[in-house]
């Protein structure tokens, strides 16, 4: 499917519904930070049945839930629905580096979807989507250099139309969840501790977010005992979960004990790449 501009994946709310459609718009958009806001329906299937037991045995006991590191939500909306198949009645606060965004005319024919900053996401030509990132074939083919100027000159355009509210302001999650009452959207990062989510939660989730390929020991460690401030307490959950290149899903079901320290519950594959690191973090 061809991709869609920003225009037309939020002019048209019914055409966002399609699985298809939010994927053929979210795969290109390529964050500042390197990451891409892809996404697949179903992804963590086999991760949700390998702890349905564990969930099922303590649904009551599930009511809040975190999920960090969503990219487009696809998957929280997903979580969400399984955890009420198994009787849980959850809200589900799905938290993301990059979350707002606006669309800014730039020049007649010319829009572009920017982050805060007017850093360039997707360029609309015309009502047709590009991409503003460099990928190695640019440099081959000499497309690196209008993207690099057309970046020089239009970011600093952006930033100051959205400065003065000129941008329209749109989110960079699946729009179904904007029609969710019990799933909240918050652009937050892992690594800041957030006063207003200290004891909020019975499960945090941290699925391909937390992994040695994104960061050092010591910021991953940071970000588990943020994780810990944020659970209730004792019998609270942590779940931590990488799919690999190959398509295998490796995670580890952490419980939060009496001590304040992690201890595993059950693993999926190869068991989480950060276990020491979590079962190691102390209050």
């Amino acid at each position: 499917m061809m991709g869609l501009t920003a225009t037309q994946f939020f002019g048209i709310p019914t055409l966002a519904d399609d699985p298809k459609i939010e994927e053929a718009f979210f795969d290109p958009l390529k964050m500042p930070n390197g990451t891409f806001k892809r996404t697949q329906p179903s992804r963590f299937f086999e991760i949700e049945q390998r702890f349905r037991s564990v969930f099922q045995a303590r649904a009551a006991t599930i009511s809040t839930v975190l999920d960090v590191g969503v990219s487009s939500g696809i998957t929280s909306l997903e979580l969400v629905t399984f955890l009420e198949g198994l009787g849980c009645q959850v809200t589900l606060t799905a938290t993301d580096l990059f979350i707002h965004a606006y669309i800014v005319e730039i020049a007649p024919g010319l829009l572009v979807l920017a982050d805060r900053n007017g850093q360039p996401l997707q360029y609309d030509v015309a009502g047709h989507p590009i991409r503003p990132w460099i990928r190695r074939l640019d440099y081959l083919t000499l497309a690196v250099l209008p993207r690099l100027a057309a970046s020089a000159v239009i970011r600093p355009i952006a930033r100051r139309k959205i400065a003065a509210g000129a941008g329209r302001p749109v989110e960079l999650a699946s729009q179904r969840l904007a029609r969710r009452a019990d799933i909240f959207m918050v652009e937050d990062d892992i690594m800041v501790r957030r006063a207003d989510f200290a004891g909020q939660f019975d499960l945090v989730r941290a699925a391909n977010i937390l992994n040695r390929g994104y960061f050092a020991p010591a910021d991953l460690a940071q970000a588990v005992d943020n994780v810990r401030r944020y659970l209730r307490g004792p019998g609270t959950l942590f779940l931590v979960t990488r799919t690999t290149r190959d398509g295998r899903n490796d995670g580890t079901l952490f419980e939060l004990n009496g001590d304040g320290r992690f201890q595993s519950v059950e693993r999926i594959g190869n068991g989480s790449e950060i276990e020491d690191i979590v079962v190691a973090s102390r209050p």
